[in-house]
Parts: C-alpha cells; sequence; structure tokens
C-alpha cells in the first residue's frame, strides 16, 4: 500500500478542515434550524458528549478487540487460518460499540431534553454528536504516522451519515409516528453501514476505493433523502417553522 497521506502536513491539514467543517456545520444548521434555535451551550453540549464518548468507544475497541500485529507474530498458524475472521470481528464489534456509543449520548440528551420540536430537530442534533465523536477519533488516528490521513475524512462523514439515520428514527419516535422496534432497525442500519466502510478500508479489503466512493455517494443522498422525509413528516403532522407553514419550504400543496 502506498504511503499516502501519511505526512505530518497532511494529518494536520485534515484535523484542521474537519474542524473548520464542523462548526461551519454548526453555525449553519443553528442558523436554519427548523424551529426554537437553542442556546449555544446546548450544542457545545452535544458534541463535547459525542467527543467524550468516543473516548470511551475507543478504550473499550483496545481493551476487547482482538490484537492482530501482536497475534501475527505470537501465532501465525492461528492467523493464517482464522486471521481474516479475526479482522471482520474487530471491524463488526467496532461498528457496533461506536454507533451503540452514539445512541447513548442520544438517549441522555435528545430523548431526555425538551429542545426536540421536530423531527428534522433529531437528525440536527444526532449529527453534531457524531461531529464530536469523529473529531476525537480523528484526532487520535491521525497522531498515528501509519494512518492514510484522506481516509479520515470518509470516516468524518460516514459518522455523519450514520448519526442521521438514528436522528431520523429517533425523531419519528418521538413524534409518536413509529414504535421503538423501529429505532432498533435503524440502529442495526447504521452498524451495518459502518461495518461496511470499515471492511473496505481495512487491509483485508485493501483499502477499495469503488466501495468507499459507493458508500460516499450513498450517504450524501441518504442525509438529504431523510431530511427531505423529515420535512415531509412534518407538513403531514402540521408542524410550522418559526410561523412558516412547511409546504411552503418544499413547494407542497394542499
Amino acid at each position: 500500500m502506498p504511503d499516502i497521506g501519511s505526512d505530518s502536513t497532511v494529518r494536520l491539514a485534515v484535523i484542521i478542515f474537519e474542524l473548520v467543517l464542523s462548526l461551519s456545520l454548526i453555525v449553519w444548521m443553528r442558523r436554519t434550524h427548523r424551529s426554537v434555535t437553542e442556546d449555544w451551550r446546548f450544542y457545545a453540549k452535544l458534541l463535547f458528549y459525542g467527543g467524550l464518548t468516543a473516548l470511551a468507544a475507543g478504550l473499550i475497541e483496545i481493551r476487547y478487540s482482538f490484537n492482530l500485529q501482536q497475534l501475527q507474530l505470537t501465532a501465525p498458524d492461528v492467523m493464517a487460518r482464522y486471521g481474516t475472521l479475526y479482522g471482520l470481528l474487530n471491524n463488526l464489534s467496532g461498528s457496533l460499540i461506536e454507533e451503540l456509543a452514539k445512541y447513548t449520548v442520544a438517549v441522555f440528551t435528545i430523548l431526555n431534553a425538551k429542545h426536540v420540536h421536530k423531527l428534522s430537530d433529531a437528525i440536527i442534533y444526532m449529527i453534531i454528536i457524531g461531529l464530536g465523536f469523529s473529531l476525537v477519533e480523528d484526532v487520535f488516528f491521525l497522531l498515528n504516522p501509519d494512518t492514510i490521513a484522506p481516509y479520515r475524512l470518509i470516516s468524518f462523514f460516514v459518522h455523519s451519515g450514520t448519526s442521521a439515520i438514528i436522528g431520523y428514527s429517533l425523531g419519528r419516535f418521538m413524534s409518536g409516528v413509529i414504535k421503538y422496534w423501529e429505532v432498533f432497525l435503524a440502529i442495526l442500519w447504521a452498524i451495518t453501514l459502518h461495518f461496511a466502510y470499515n471492511f473496505s478500508v481495512s487491509e483485508t479489503f485493501q483499502y477499495s476505493g469503488l466501495l468507499v466512493a459507493f458508500i460516499t455517494i450513498y450517504i450524501s443522498l441518504q442525509i438529504f433523502i431523510l431530511f427531505r422525509r423529515a420535512i415531509e413528516e412534518e407538513y403531514r403532522l402540521g408542524h410550522r417553522f418559526r410561523g412558516v407553514p412547511t409546504q411552503r419550504l418544499l413547494n407542497l400543496h394542499q
């Protein structure tokens, strides 16, 4: 594998880009908020808890995942037979732990707060949690000189996409549109999408550019579709956007 993006300048540029992008997204989402604009402290809390959860998830993964490099040195025969399986289990467990960790933050912030006024609010808040999570995770990854920096940008994007899936289902649940088991299914889909990305950039799959590109395009379309569906659902439920009927935003007609 070529040493792409391992230069310290590139890694620093990626971190700065993610910080600027995160702050820009939060400012934009706050200014275009579909209901009551919350105090900056609430957004900072979501971002902070998301980052804190990334640390907790990372510690769990480090402690309980297979150390493939050590196994390769101490038990090469076992790795020759089960190395691929161990790699898959590491990727799957990492995806599971990280998405459940972000959902846990949502339980103690979004579900228990009085700040969610519309379905789209939950998507916005959940994306901010994902931004905090990915920022902290990527800082630690990019401190490692062996990390291929450009792939962390896609990981940053993946966390936002999987968070949007969970946020969309939470918003519908809090509005009484769906039952809780559908939130569970949404979490499973977020874990699956996260695992697909992890697998696509693992050494086992040799950093498949095609699969990474497909996942990136899919997430772009998915965020747009979920947000529009949330607004359509708000229109059906009679929600209003700062006094303006939702159908004017969607160019819908009764």
